[in-house]
């Protein structure tokens, strides 16, 4: 498994309504090396909803179709459909620390052997652990700025 994670300035309330915000508005998960999230399906708060993001790994970009497989109060899980060879999930899980901190970690990993050998390679765990890693800085970033606005949510 790989994983990265952050310390944030919200509640898990404001961490869960920011990602339940997304499907309004996407352009909060736009940052250098991922376009964003486009719905096709649902929003983040629905087992079964389906999104599809474009990321930048170095020099390779790939389009990606992630499904929604289970939601609670502090976690989403989803698992990547296309492209389907690479077999992995995801997970986003908040812990609170204090009313107001949470620690925000994302999780890729996968329950066959196929994609366990896939995430071990060298290039394509720290390419992976590069990206998760920009991900929750950015998250972090935005949550933080869209929070400490009056208006929030």
């Amino acid at each position: 498994m790989i994983s990265a994670e952050r310390e944030i300035n919200v509640s898990v309330d404001q961490a869960r309504d920011w990602f339940l915000s997304l499907e309004e508005h996407p352009e909060r998960y736009r940052f250098a090396t991922h376009e964003g999230i486009e719905f096709e399906g649902g929003n983040f708060g629905d087992v079964g909803a389906r999104f599809r993001t474009r990321e930048k790994f170095y020099f390779l970009k790939l389009e990606l179709l992630f499904e929604l497989v289970d939601v609670d109060e502090t976690s989403f899980r989803f698992r990547l459909i296309r492209p389907a060879w690479m077999d992995v999930w995801g997970m986003f899980s908040m812990r609170e620390l204090s009313p107001e901190t949470v620690i925000l970690r994302l999780e890729i990993g996968s329950d066959t052997r196929r994609g366990q050998l896939w995430l071990k390679i060298p290039p394509v765990a720290a390419a992976i652990r590069r990206q998760i890693t920009a991900e929750v800085v950015h998250i972090k970033e935005s949550m933080e700025t869209v929070m400490g606005d009056s208006d929030g949510i």
